[in-house]
């Protein structure tokens, strides 16, 4: 392959993958949204059904966080069609040789669970008050089971692009041997509790921002004041353990992906040995060009979150990479034409883990204020406006975490699509053009701002209205029904 081919072709590589990284990351924001409002309105809705006291009061709220559900959940739909489109367009190679493993999970995901939770969406939408309340907080339930049911096979696709398993080659494409095998992946439970984990703290942190700024606008301070709890208590737990389940899944990474694991640590050289550890850099200074990083550490913190102990050694990114090009260039990366570079994106992976470190502990600060303050007996919530702006803030924060997170496991694994067996050119469409994928990412690009902007605006709309009735309607104004009936007496 010539020079001027490859260059083609690499070019047409990058712009594929900046086109799915923009697709998904724009899929990615409503899939935690979605997720977590349905676990906000189930709690609302188990209040009103079997509380005992100002019940009404969390109907409306399940209510009011339901139509904010179902525009995440349209939009999402939108998105992810689009996204499932580029396994055609851009990725028709990775489709041939593994669609008959990825097929089996994206199959299941369709019929087993999108099918029944939009017929579940129906069900629960136009039900509200026509049928007995303990029947409607079931299908409630069924919906958020539905919702997470459908996270399972995604997370089981991509563990599989992350540590390959349970496949066996026949006629140069991949064969799946049996969905057990992707379900005992060591990849899969890390990265779907981790994940599990981001979406509670997303939806949680929603909650609160929402309600916060619906208290600061004076509209229905006393309901929003215990939704504000609810998402509090939906959030901290989840941030206090997820630091240990991200340590987990990076432990787990790092086990099968050496130069990822090296890439986010901002590590090229050897460090630490039997008797010392290898520090962790608060802050570094990567100069990609030359592989060195000068960084702020801590002493040994670096070899715990590798093996779990405050000494032992940390293999660099300049001796995997060697370790790389021995195994991996004459087969797996030889349509390179010996053009390959096996080092990630290093200073991105390395800021991207620190918000995810740092972003985690000022979650549980939050979390920990906010109750503390919300419990107090001398102060109601409005009377701590900082507090409630910072909720509001913050909570656009977990959207940042979850596409860092997304950059951390899926360009930490560059150059493959699945690891160590296929590379990123290998992969990509051979039909595909500059002028194509240029096309492509343009139009794209404006159909996602074009979703983002009228969710937007019809989220805020409904936040303006504030909460409905318990029958989910809008009272009108007080003071357009005086109007009226002054009227309709004087005639």
């Amino acid at each position: 392959m010539g020079r001027v081919m490859i260059g083609s072709m690499m070019f047409v590589t990058t712009m594929s993958r900046i086109q799915f990284a923009m697709t998904a990351i724009m899929h990615f924001f409503f899939v935690p949204t979605t997720i977590g409002l349905m676990a906000a309105t189930l709690i609302f809705e188990l209040i009103y059904v079997f509380g005992k006291k100002e019940n009404e009061h969390y109907g409306r709220l399940a209510l009011f966080f339901a139509k904010l559900y179902f525009f995440s959940f349209g939009t999402g739909v939108v998105t992810g069609l689009i996204m499932e489109f580029q396994f055609g367009m851009n990725w028709s190679a990775y489709a041939y040789f593994f669609g008959d493993v990825i097929g089996v999970p994206l199959a299941l995901e369709g019929i087993m669970a999108f099918f029944m939770e939009s017929t579940l969406i129906g069900l629960w939408r136009f039900t509200w008050g026509k049928i007995n309340k303990k029947l409607h907080v079931l299908f409630a339930a069924l919906l958020l089971f539905t919702s997470l049911f459908s996270v399972v096979w995604i997370i089981m696709i991509n563990a599989f692009m992350q540590n390959p398993v349970g496949f066996t080659m026949e006629g140069g494409r991949a064969r799946l041997d049996s969905v057990l095998s992707l379900v005992q992946n060591p990849q899969y439970w890390p990265e779907a509790l981790h994940v599990l984990g981001a979406i509670m703290i997303l939806g949680g942190l929603v909650v609160c921002g929402v309600s916060a700024w619906q208290i600061l606008k004076n509209r229905d301070r006393k309901i929003f004041k215990k939704s504000i709890q609810i998402g509090v208590l939906m959030f901290l737990p989840f941030a206090i353990i997820q630091q240990q389940m991200g340590d987990n899944q990076i432990t787990a990474s790092g086990a099968l992906q050496a130069m990822k694991f090296a890439a986010v640590e901002g590590r090229y050289e050897n460090e630490g040995s039997d008797t010392t550890g290898a520090p962790w850099d608060i802050a570094a200074w990567i100069n990609e060009s030359e592989h060195t990083s000068t960084g702020i550490g801590i002493p040994g913190l670096g070899s715990y979150f590798g093996n779990g102990t405050f000494v032992g050694g940390a293999e660099g990114m300049n001796e995997i990479a060697k370790t790389y090009h021995e195994k991996y260039d004459s087969e797996v990366a030889a349509s390179y034409d010996g053009e390959m570079s096996y080092y990630p994106p290093v200073t991105l992976l390395f800021w991207c883990m620190r918000w995810m470190f740092y972003s985690g502990y000022y979650y549980v600060v939050l979390g920990t204020v906010g109750l503390l303050l919300l419990y107090r007996k001398k102060k109601s919530i409005e009377e701590h406006p900082r507090l409630l702006k910072a909720f509001g803030i913050s909570m656009w924060f977990p959207y940042v975490t979850v596409v860092t997170g997304w950059v951390v496991a899926e360009v930490g694994r560059y150059p493959f699509v699945v690891y160590g067996i296929f590379t990123q050119l290998d992969a990509v469409s051979p039909d595909m053009t500059p002028a194509k994928i240029i096309t492509s990412v343009t139009l794209l690009a404006i159909m996602d701002l074009l979703l983002i902007g009228t969710v937007l605006t019809i989220a805020h709309r409904t936040l303006k209205k504030g909460a409905p009735n318990i029958h989910g309607n809008y009272d009108p104004p007080a003071s357009l029904e005086n109007n009226f009936f002054e009227g309709v007496s004087k005639s």
